[in-house]
């Protein structure tokens, strides 16, 4: 918790296919008798490469024969199947056009009447910056008048969900452009310790750059104050930050993409020309999983007849390191700059999604341009002419790799603009078709379907139930055994409690005193220690929806440190081979500093009484009650965003057992929200076992279960933790401790 939290901004529930039946319903009617553009018809295994071409003057060109166009998958000719040509837009006066000489079969024939348009404006709320998001609302604002006629249909919408539903009316457009917001979902840290964005962590995890691993080493070192720390704890914690945020740089890209493409779906069942416009700074996506994204957006769009244009809405810009960013700390970096360089070789590669959309679909792609008015009208104009081109991959192996593609014309002078690749995934007997290989997903982009509901799900929130500052605790604070399905069910810390009687009273100084040396025992005889941990997690947007759920394993480090300002400590997940990590896997939750709120130095922040005697587990103990005074300030917790830290005040209660002062369970609250940090509430309960040294007496109390619960007000998080196979770092040596048990 004392990390940084990147709050989970969750995706809006507006239901894209929703507005699609109501507002559209009468123009689907009407555009039933008219006739409709070619479409080709995509088999498992054929790959579809739109392709746009024009002559020297940039004119459409709209001749061309099937005999005339050849395909290179990996510099090896394919054998054209499929060939049609489709007539996307319409033309204005005074536009020209190279004639068709003969026209093909499947050639759409043109239409004497303007057909209707379907204009998506796609804003990328999650990567932009605060500039950016205001030049791009300031130009979108004053150009949608200019760039809409009066017969088309427009959506405002955002990567994070937000929609103004298909509409004629500019109004109610560019109102939806004023009140798009930036979101902080998978959202880069520029001030972390160490500073490793995704492009770096690319080359460290699926490049295995020697360079930049050691460049974040030396940055770690630098930055952590970790001199003469040891190089292999130093290596193992900067593979995990690496690991973390390549793990956050993917869902990001899964998100994005997963936008895109669920829109694109739903504009295929619309009448007319479709047009799809991202106005974005762009998004890395150079891994192999987001080439596998990429390559499903494209599909879909190429079965759709769906134009995706993009507009780079940085304008020109530098690539240096500005003022906001923190970049490289070590001596070497500086020496080297080889941080500045990763920068900028990121924010080029950053481009490369918005140019491969809009070449494969056949749209446009401005960018490295100021002037964004005139490139946003021009951006709602789409192709004359698109050939759509189909082939079998001949002679080439399912090698679950990106396999670029080359499309060539005979005949001098063109310009063509084609799909720049395909992903040839694995075949694997169990998977689904390559055509129904996206995820099942529900009208809402881009959260996959809520899997069924469950008898136990607790019912829906009414909907004009008023919402607090601080969401509303459900239950009191006597246990339930857990259900194996993860469920919205937080401690209420302040609930009632069934106390029993107890031969003797509860001196709250004796029991203070006990907590507080078995703390002082936790810091003294444990520098650091690592474990196997399990999370079972899930995404709701309320209480009773689940939009996203999964499984991981990982390996789980924790680090104490003296610092100057006191105590540090860091916690760091890394997925073990075969598991698919998720965001909630790479957010601090507090679980080893909970337990040292009973340190004597932080007695003194906290107002604590005892609330009686109960067994926990079999165990007689004492029920210690404590809330963050409001004079002191809080040093047990706090949330980092862009690195400011916002400390928490926390109330909650403690189990300790009765014969030792060692803390059996606890369970925490908010006191109040973190507006800076999204956290509208955050729940923790912990159970605590014993870890035996094997050389020594002493043992370790350390968490064996805990249960997480985040409300960040549009969304809401659930994730249960175990841990088994600990390894300690003692000042003395280091032992693999057997699973602990049950005290």
């Amino acid at each position: 918790m004392n990390a940084s939290t990147r709050c989970l901004a969750a995706i809006a529930a507006g239901c894209f296919g929703f507005f699609l039946c109501t507002n559209l319903e009468a123009q689907q009617n009407e555009a039933q008798t008219q006739e409709g553009p070619a479409r080709i018809q995509v088999t498992v295994n054929a790959v579809v490469v739109p392709v746009v071409v024009r002559d020297r003057q940039g004119r459409a060109v709209g001749d061309l024969k099937k005999e005339e166009f050849q395909v290179f998958d990996r510099d090896q000719r394919q054998n054209i199947s499929g060939f049609t040509i489709e007539k996307r837009a319409g033309l204005e006066a005074g536009t020209s056009v190279s004639q068709p000489r003969d026209v093909s079969p499947t050639f759409a024939p043109l239409t004497k009447s303007v057909p209707k348009r379907f204009i998506v404006f796609l804003f990328d709320d999650l990567h932009l910056s605060v500039g950016e998001l205001l030049r791009a609302q300031s130009v979108a604002t004053k150009m949608l008048g200019e760039s809409l006629a009066d017969s088309d249909f427009a959506a405002v919408v955002s990567l994070s969900g937000s929609n103004s539903g298909l509409t004629h009316d500019l109004a109610t457009l560019q109102e939806a452009v004023k009140k798009l917001k930036l979101q902080q979902l998978y959202r880069h840290d520029e001030h972390a310790c160490p500073n490793i964005d995704s492009y770096q962590a690319d080359l460290i995890i699926n490049k295995h750059d020697q360079a930049a691993l050691e460049i974040a080493e030396a940055d770690y070192v630098t930055c952590a104050a970790l001199v003469g720390a040891s190089p292999r704890m130093v290596e193992s914690m900067v593979r995990s930050v690496a690991e973390q945020s390549l793990t956050n740089g993917e869902h990001d890209v899964w998100v994005s993409l997963r936008t895109v493409g669920e829109l694109v779906k739903k504009m295929g069942t619309l009448p007319g020309q479709r047009t799809l416009i991202l106005i974005s700074p762009g998004f890395f996506t150079m891994t192999p999983d987001a080439l596998a994204e990429k390559s499903l957006v494209l599909d879909a769009a190429a079965r759709a007849n769906v134009t995706i244009s993009a507009m780079d809405a940085r304008g020109l810009y530098t690539t240096g390191i500005d003022a906001s960013e923190r970049g490289g700390s070590s001596s070497q970096d500086l020496i080297t700059g080889q941080h500045a360089h990763y920068h900028a070789d990121a924010m080029n590669s950053n481009e490369d999604v918005m140019a491969e959309l809009a070449d494969g679909t056949g749209g446009t792609f401005i960018h490295n341009s100021n002037d964004l008015e005139g490139g946003f009208k021009s951006l709602t104009q789409a192709p004359e002419y698109v050939y759509l081109l189909e082939f079998a991959p001949e002679k080439v192996k399912p090698d679950g790799a990106y396999h670029p593609l080359k499309v060539k014309v005979d005949r001098r002078d063109l310009k063509l603009q084609a799909r720049r690749g395909y992903f040839a995934p694995k075949p694997d007997p169990a998977s689904a078709p390559l055509t129904q290989a996206v995820p099942r997903s529900s009208a809402t982009p881009p959260t996959p379907s809520p899997p069924e509901a469950t008898a136990t799900s607790p019912p829906p929130p009414a909907q004009d139930a008023p919402r607090s500052a601080i969401a509303p605790e459900t239950k009191v604070a006597e246990r339930k055994p857990k259900s194996k399905i993860p469920l919205w069910d937080p401690p209420n810390v302040d609930g009632p409690l069934r106390s029993r009687s107890s031969s003797s009273p509860c001196l709250l100084s004796e029991v203070l005193e006990q907590a507080g040396a078995r703390a002082d025992e936790l810091v003294t005889n444990l520098q650091n220690f690592t474990a196997q941990e399990k999370i079972e997690f899930q995404l709701r947007s309320s209480v009773a929806h689940v939009l996203q759920a999964g499984t991981g394993t990982f390996d789980y480090t924790v680090v104490f440190g003296q610092r100057p300002e006191g105590l540090a400590v860091q916690e760091s997940r890394t997925p073990e081979r075969g598991t698919r990590a998720f965001p909630f896997s790479i957010q601090d939750v507090g679980l080893p500093e909970m337990a040292l709120i009973f340190l004597p130095e932080f007695q003194g922040d906290y107002e604590m009484r005892c609330e009686g005697a109960a067994e926990w587990n079999g165990q007689p103990t004492w029920i210690l009650h404590f809330q963050q005074r409001k004079d002191r300030p809080s040093h047990t917790a706090s949330f980092e965003v862009h690195g400011v830290a916002h400390p928490a005040k926390l109330k909650g209660r403690a189990w300790i057992a009765q014969d030792s002062g060692e803390v059996l369970h606890l369970e925490t609250s908010l006191m109040q929200a973190i507006p800076a940090a999204n956290v509208r509430q955050m729940y923790l309960t912990v159970d605590y076992a014993p870890v035996q040294f094997r050389t020594q007496i002493t043992r370790v109390w350390l968490p064996q279960a805990a249960d997480a619960y985040g409300d960040f007000g549009d969304h809401y998080t659930v994730a249960y933790h175990t841990f088994s196979n600990f390894l300690l770092f003692s000042v003395r040596t280091d032992q693999i401790i057997e699973k602990p048990k049950k005290p």
